[in-house]
């Protein structure tokens, strides 16, 4: 397709509506002058025949008027009179080529007569448009130059002002400054490109933020498990009847099913089937079997409450990559007591021991993952640090319906 500057577009579609707007008020004018003159026409001709009071002895006509009685009306009025109402006026040229106006009236005795009035020498209006013609060409010329000038001007101070923008755009350090621009701009069109660039630059920021977490939760999560593997295969090859070889290997490879799993959900768009339910009960006895021996060696215990047969309509790989990560986590980051876990239809609260030097946001990479799991289940986490005689943390994953705090 032919491209062409926006400032050639605009000058162009201007000059267009200025002469189309100049022709028709000129059509309009000239249209008013002829009804004027038309007016001005039948008016006098009413008056003159309001001067009749009797054919056989009719006032003296002013020159180009003339009178017929009905009997002695030429033919070519009489046709154009279509009838005998008094009061008609019609105008139309003759067949001896001069243009009338042609009254039907009656005298004050009530003879009807015919009053012709011979206008052809005073259709001013039609004389002044041949006069002016040949000055509306330059008219026209000089018009569209004067259009050609304003959008020439228009488009030089709008290029101006997206220059501008543009400048300002280029400058901005975030997405937060070029939404304060777009708040101030006075032109509405620049204003919402400016939040529009806002917007694409604070969602390709996010998607890299995505991206730069889901890289720190691999290199978090892949790290410790394949080094286990490693140590455990070693010692296996060595032994290979060694049951704490076997335990380290098998809790290595689930953690890498988990974060396997765990990149699946978060690269892909779509949603969590609703037909799935996970068993949480069964999931939660065969993760904490499996966290076990990681929690008795910092003289940790589990503290498991689950309704009966308490089912989430969650996919079960999704479900139990999410619990695992929060068992690991409350594991990892908590200190030697009892790790509370008490899982309803509506919510999941974990609250375990925690240092009282504990910052309440370095709970490492595993729960910014699991917050944008749980995003995509349509719930949400809660994360708080309470420091009473002893320092604990509370975690909580909730339905959106459920209340924040637990």
């Amino acid at each position: 397709m032919r491209q062409r500057s926006l400032k050639r577009v605009l000058t162009s579609q201007w000059i267009a509506f200025t002469l189309a707007l100049s022709i028709l008020f000129f059509a309009v004018v000239v249209l008013l002058l002829f009804i004027l003159e038309d007016a001005f026409i039948d008016r006098r001709l009413k008056d003159v025949a309001s001067a009749f009071t009797d054919l056989d002895t009719p006032p003296a006509l002013p020159s180009q008027f003339s009178y017929f009685r009905m009997s002695t009306l030429p033919d070519d009025i009489r046709l154009r009179l279509h009838g005998d109402r008094v009061g008609r006026i019609e105008e139309f040229w003759r067949t001896n080529g001069r243009y009338v106006h042609v009254l039907l009236a009656r005298t004050r005795e009530g003879a009807p007569f015919v009053l012709l009035y011979d206008v052809t020498d005073e259709l001013t209006v039609t004389s002044g448009i041949q006069r002016s013609l040949p000055y509306v060409l330059p008219l026209l010329v000089v018009l569209a130059l004067c259009a050609y000038g304003v959008a020439g001007a228009f488009v030089n101070r709008v290029g101006r002002q997206a220059r501008r923008m543009v400048e300002q755009v280029r400058a901005s350090p975030d997405p937060e400054s070029l939404r304060g621009l777009a708040e101030r701009e006075p032109i509405q069109e620049l204003s919402e490109l400016a939040r529009l660039n806002a917007e694409v630059w604070a969602d390709k920021l996010a998607a890299v933020e995505r991206e730069r977490n889901t890289l720190a939760f691999l290199g978090h999560e892949l790290r410790t498990p394949l080094q286990s593997a490693r140590t455990s295969l070693t010692l296996l090859q060595d032994e290979r009847a060694n049951p704490e070889a076997w335990h380290r290997l098998r809790r290595a490879v689930s953690r890498l099913i988990r974060a396997s799993n765990s990149i699946l959900w978060l690269s892909s768009e779509s949603t969590p089937p609703a037909a799935e339910t996970a068993a949480v009960g069964q999931i939660l006895a065969e993760l904490l079997e499996e966290f076990s021996p990681l929690a008795q060696t910092k003289e940790q215990v589990f503290d498991l409450h689950v309704e009966p047969e308490l089912t989430w309509p969650l996919p079960g790989d999704a479900v139990e990559t999410v619990l695992a990560n929060l068992l690991l986590n409350a594991i990892q980051h908590g200190t030697a007591g009892v790790i509370s876990i008490q899982a309803t239809r509506d919510a999941l609260t974990i609250t375990n021991p925690t240092s009282s030097q504990h910052e309440a946001g370095g709970f490492g990479i595993g729960l910014q993952v699991v917050q944008r799991l749980v995003d995509r289940f349509g719930w949400e986490m809660s994360c708080d640090v309470y420091e009473a005689q002893s320092a604990t943390r509370t975690i909580r994953m909730y339905a959106k319906h459920q209340a924040a705090q637990p």
